[in-house]
């Protein structure tokens, strides 16, 4: 609803015991009716007088005499529990109907409120319309506001005709709450600026402060009139005076994030402070916020929790969520899942976008709940519906690693792009798609572009992309000197200190520099926690990138082998079967083949298989042969597999041995795959 509203008479409120209510007499006469009216001034004066119990007991004789007014107000009583008088409902339901069985327009309207709200009678719109209608009849102007309202708000029983023709009745009759519901109309239903801004102009001007506060909203932002700062905070100004709390609230949002005017830290506080204390929800949860962080005021979580607790009260999804999350993390106060959890629910079910793209993360890390990378999908999926920024990231990441869905970059691109201005990560997963997915056409321009911005808002990793962009990928924008520049940028990155590394020991866009490029090796070998003697005995292994040279990877290869590298090991003992750089020595290059096996090594099962097989320096043994290559193929090392299905099929076992080719091709391994070509 726009508005939560039950009228009431403006009694002078009483207090003093219940009582048991009895047969009215007769209808009064107009004599009796007037000498009732004097004597409910006198019961008003009472009140005013300070003799509460005097002034009720006048309420209820006049009121057990029928008197209809003095009925409505002693239904009142009871229905406000005003002062020390215990709420009653039954008690104040009775007095109504009495005083509506004489015509009393505003106990009909009271009547209509509780049948329209469910309050203590079950929930019957008809009925509230029917009471809304006697009043009408009764020429009680107000009755049409609250009629019209209903017709406004009632989802089953909306008609925004009848509501219009009801409000334009009450406002013939200067009824303010109609002036309302015709703005809220225009507002919110019809979308007719101008007029909401002339029915919001006349309520505030009639000194309605919820009207004050939203033609200050008007006037600011330029909605159905010319914007008008200074008019706008001149009725915001009225409607702060008047401690209507969303206004101050909005006040102490005014000079917090400096909108139109410097920025008042100061000021906001004492605002936020005074907004909460009228019960305004945002103010509640900002100040809580402020609390919470330390910033502006002492830290103090308890007195955080309480304005958030005042705050999901009054069923803001906000204040839910924040709860929740200080529960959640358990660093300022013991980790309560019991808490968290139906808090984070809760406020999921309200529509809460923070909620749900919590659970979301929640879900995705397995953090208080089941690990479910569809149920994070189906939260993020939620909470990015709803338009929150921050889950786009999430959605457009979880399409793109195809995590809780299938992989699909083009959605992920939408929702990438429409985070990136907030996302250092969101920039830079829209450069891996531009450059590397295969079902989006590249634009090599594009993901420069966004590498960069993502490299500008901290994502040092882009460094390395961009390097990679310029030295490999795109042939169009390959240059060495930016490839450089971009390496060195990255240098807390692996990547850059592998590609730097290797054009330093290339010479290519830099100085030839041997040391320098062994030294980024040994740094990309800390980021990698690889050993180094390994790399760089690789790198003289293989002669790739410098000069082959043995013995400088005997000298490499020996030290991590000390260290029980795997492929050390297995290289070195590849150098011994071979006579490359050392006296060939089978029984040496099985021993550190064996050593480099218990280490894990696939490639090292592969080779004894071969040796054996083969009878390389030792005698043939078919089956210790076959042995090591099982071992190896049902671990999935191809070249092993291949090996497995030759030997399976010299020895009879076509089928046997055409499966694991099978399965070697499938792998990539280009013997088994010329293989099937040739014998299919």
């Amino acid at each position: 609803m726009y508005r939560l509203l039950l009228i009431l008479m403006s009694v002078g409120l009483l207090i003093s015991c219940a009582s048991t209510p009895t047969n009215t007499s007769s209808a009064m006469t107009p004599t009796d009716l007037q000498y009732g009216d004097e004597q409910i001034l006198l019961a008003q004066s009472y009140y005013n007088d300070n003799q509460p119990e005097k002034a009720l007991a006048l309420y209820q004789q006049l009121a057990k005499q029928g008197h209809p007014r003095a009925q409505g107000e002693l239904g009142l009583i009871y229905d406000l529990g005003a002062l020390d008088v215990k709420e009653d409902n039954a008690l104040a339901l009775y007095w109504y109907k009495e005083a509506a069985k004489q015509n009393d327009p505003q106990s009909m309207v009271n009547l209509a409120s509780f049948y329209r709200e469910g309050e203590f009678v079950d929930k019957n719109i008809d009925t509230a319309v029917s009471y809304y209608q006697q009043a009408i009849n009764q020429q009680f102007a107000m009755a049409n506001c609250e009629l019209g309202y209903l017709y406004l708000d009632e989802p089953n029983y909306q008609d925004l005709h009848k509501a219009e023709r009801y409000f334009l009745a009450g406002a013939e009759s200067t009824q303010v709450s109609c002036y309302l519901g015709l703005a809220y109309l225009y507002d919110f239903e019809v979308n007719d600026q101008i007029k909401a801004f002339q029915w919001y102009k006349l309520a505030a001007d009639s000194d309605s402060a919820i009207a004050q506060y939203n033609i200050a909203l008007k006037y600011l932002n330029g909605t159905g009139i010319d914007k008008n700062p200074k008019l706008g905070h001149q009725y915001l100004a009225i409607a702060v005076e008047q401690n209507y709390p969303l206004a101050v609230g909005y006040l102490a949002q005014i000079y917090d994030f400096g909108w139109g005017v410097a920025e008042n830290k100061l000021a906001a506080v004492e605002l936020y402070h005074k907004a909460a204390e009228l019960g305004d929800a945002d103010s509640q949860v900002n100040l809580g916020l402020l609390y919470e962080e330390g910033e502006l005021v002492p830290e103090d979580i308890n007195t955080a929790l309480q304005l958030y607790t005042l705050a999901a009260e009054q069923g803001n999804a906000i204040a839910l969520n924040n709860i929740a999350a200080i529960y959640l993390r358990g660093d300022k106060v013991e980790r309560d899942l019991d808490i968290a959890l139906p808090l984070f629910y809760q406020a999921a079910a309200m529509g809460s976008p923070n909620a749900l793209t919590n659970l979301g993360t929640m879900s995705r890390l397995g953090n208080g709940v089941e690990q479910d990378d569809k149920q994070s999908f189906l939260y993020y999926k939620q909470a990015a519906e709803l338009g929150f920024t921050p889950a786009y990231f999430q959605l457009g990441q979880s399409y793109h690693l195809g995590t809780g869905t299938e992989k699909n970059d083009e959605l992920a691109l939408t929702y990438l792009l429409a985070s990136t201005e907030y996302d250092e990560s969101a920039a830079f997963y829209i450069g891996i798609i531009y450059s590397k997915s295969p079902s989006v056409t590249p634009d090599f321009d594009k993901a420069i572009s966004y590498f960069e911005k993502a490299y500008e808002l901290g994502r040092q990793d882009a460094a390395s992309y961009l390097g990679w962009i310029y030295e490999i990928k795109s042939p169009a924008h390959h240059d060495i000197d930016k490839a450089v520049y971009w390496y060195q940028q990255g240098l807390s990155n692996s990547y850059s200190c592998m590609r730097l590394a290797r054009l330093y020991l290339q010479g290519k866009g830099v100085p030839q520099n041997i040391d320098k490029g062994l030294a980024l090796y040994n740094e990309y070998a800390k980021i990698k926690k690889y050993d180094i003697d390994e790399l760089i005995g690789n790198l003289y292994f293989f002669g790739e990138v410098v000069d082959q040279d043995y013995q400088k990877a005997l000298f490499h290869y020996e030290k991590a082998v000390a260290n029980n590298q795997s492929q050390a090991a297995n290289n070195l003992g590849e150098m011994y079967r071979l006579g490359h750089g050392v006296a060939k020595d089978i029984d040496k290059a099985i021993s550190l083949y064996q050593a480099s096996t218990e280490w894990g090594s696939l490639v090292s099962m592969a080779n004894l298989g071969e040796i054996y097989l083969n009878g390389e320096g030792v005698a043939v043994d078919r089956e210790l042969g076959m042995s090591w290559l099982t071992k190896a193929a049902e671990r999935g090392q191809n070249d092993a597999q291949y090996l497995l299905g030759q030997g399976l099929i010299t020895n009879q076992q076509q089928a046997a041995g055409e499966q694991w080719i099978k399965k070697s091709a499938e792998a990539g391994n280009k013997k088994a795959i010329q293989y099937l070509a040739e014998h299919q």
